[in-house]
């Protein structure tokens, strides 16, 4: 019953001991709250969600630390681009992103410090690494002495020799190394600034989170989070300069995948990203207005966290299927709201088969949290399940719904919410969708089959499908019907 993690530091799989016995300390790298969030802010969050919702399982005691960066160069351009105040920005992405996190499922957060906040803390910590003779004050700010650094680039697999500062500053003239970072900025006309022996100006990207970090969790905690991009530069200088301070910082490492379309990484600097109608496609707002949150949640944590992620619009749709059929298949044990014991739903008795299964999904999380094999786990299940009935059937859907539910899935209304995706772009289409099935039901208490029929006809023809139950009638969208759904749905209510 032990957890094995894959440290990306030792690039090991390891059996996970805590620092202290029962609890579990994690820091995951939070957005820098400057725009509309896209994919790249969810993904961590749902990964890191769902390894904490199995550590909880598991009987362990969980403190996820999420940060948010409130200020930087980004915000301040913003800002100026749109004649607000900086800190206007960053409140109102914040709520916005906060929002997500709510729509997602993302309930293991327990702490979500602001870089503003820990201003103070960040330069008393800052003043240590001058005084140890780690860092030092150039003309615009001041810098960590990377060559000072032991074993700088052990994370990433980089040699001090073959890198250049990379961060979110442009190389300054009169750095003793070009790979020096900077830990402190100095305030330029216009700027927002806080006081500090050096001068006044604001924290670097990287310090806040070595400070944050400590702060919240000690010196030394169990597990660090993040995506791959932020290996270097962001995750290597977060180790150099919190040994340099005598903090021995995170015990494990842990990177999830990036994101993919059609095989082929995806960045901001990626030419196709110019593109508005491309980009849309990574905008975090669009995936959970079209496909759904707990559609968007269960793609991103059916396959193994390491693993890139492939955004192509056909994955999407295959994945809400796959999680629609499921929901039909569990039908009114959806909507049951009573609170989930795990400790429970993984011992309760059941036959040799489920029991099989259920240690084959409880199995996979165990080994680095294979979300993969957990969720194939739940699928085979549901195979289980068409084959069965009564009692046994019940039994079997009840732990598929349990065991999902661990990992944030089949939440009560979740059928609702993926049913509505895709008509929230277009209130005229969502209204007609009503009006429609509303006459549909109306025909069918009227007996009027014929009706009834032409109106389901003209939903499927708009790219509605109908599914009428003994819960009653459900819809949902069909991928990759084209047409004119808002002339067919008016003609039909004619």
């Amino acid at each position: 019953m032990s957890i094995r993690i894959h440290d990306t530091l030792t690039r090991e799989t390891q059996e996970f001991v805590p620092l202290e016995p029962g609890k579990v300390s994690m820091y995951l790298c939070g957005p820098t709250v400057y725009d509309d969030c896209h994919v790249g802010h969810l993904m961590g969050p749902v990964v890191f969600d769902t390894i904490a919702r199995w550590f909880r399982a598991r009987g362990y005691a969980v403190r996820l630390v999420v940060n948010i960066t409130d200020i930087d160069d980004k915000i301040i351009h913003k800002a100026q681009a749109t004649g607000q105040l900086w800190n206007e920005v960053s409140e109102h992405y914040t709520a916005q992103y906060l929002q997500f996190m709510r729509d997602l499922g993302v309930e293991s957060i327990t702490d979500h410090p602001h870089c503003t906040h820990y201003v103070d803390e960040m330069v008393r910590f800052i003043g240590e690494l001058i005084d140890a003779g780690r860092a030092y004050q150039a003309a615009d700010g001041v810098y960590y002495r990377v060559s000072l650094q032991p074993g700088y680039g052990k994370l990433s697999g980089r040699k001090l020799e073959d890198t250049q500062s990379g961060a979110r500053i442009e190389a300054q003239a009169g750095l003793e190394n070009p790979a020096d970072f900077v830990l402190w900025k100095n305030a330029k006309p216009g700027e927002p600034a806080w006081p500090s022996p050096f001068g006044p100006g604001r924290p670097g990207w990287h310090i806040e989170c070595s400070v944050m970090a400590s702060e919240l969790m000690g010196p030394v905690f169990d597990i660090h989070g993040g995506g791959d991009d932020l290996k270097f530069p962001h995750h290597e200088n977060e180790i150099a300069q919190s040994e340099a301070h005598g903090d021995a910082f995170a015990k494990i490492w842990m990177h999830h995948g990036l994101v993919q379309f059609s095989g082929r990484k995806i960045g901001k600097s990626d030419a196709r990203m110019k593109d508005p109608e491309f980009s849309k496609q990574f905008n975090a707002r669009y995936l959970l207005d079209t496909y759904g949150a707990p559609a968007v949640r269960f793609f991103l944590v059916r396959s193994p966290y390491r693993r890139p992620v492939d955004f192509e619009p056909s994955a999407l749709d295959a994945a809400r299927t796959g999680l629609v059929r499921l929901y039909r298949l569990l039908g009114d044990l959806m909507q049951d709201t009573t609170a989930l014991d795990p400790a429970e739903v993984l011992s309760r008795p059941v036959g040799a088969e489920l029991q099989a299964l259920r240690s084959e999904f409880a199995s996979s999380m165990d080994e680095d949290f294979n979300t993969g094999e957990a969720v194939a786990a739940l699928f085979r299940m549901a195979t289980l399940a068409n084959g069965q009935s009564g009692t046994d059937r019940e039994q079997t859907l009840r732990l598929l719904r349990d065991l999902g539910r661990i990992l944030g899935l089949f939440q009560p209304g979740d059928l609702e919410r993926v049913e509505k995706a895709g008509l929230a772009e277009d209130s005229e289409l969502a209204g007609l969708v009503e009006s429609v099935l509303g006459a549909r039901a109306q025909a069918r208490q009227d007996k009027n089959w014929a009706r009834a029929d032409a109106l389901r006809d003209a939903l499927t023809e708009a790219g509605i499908a109908v599914l009428d139950g003994a819960s009653g009638t459900q819809f949902e969208r069909i991928p990759g019907v084209e047409g004119d759904p808002v002339g067919i749905l008016r003609r039909a209510l004619e």
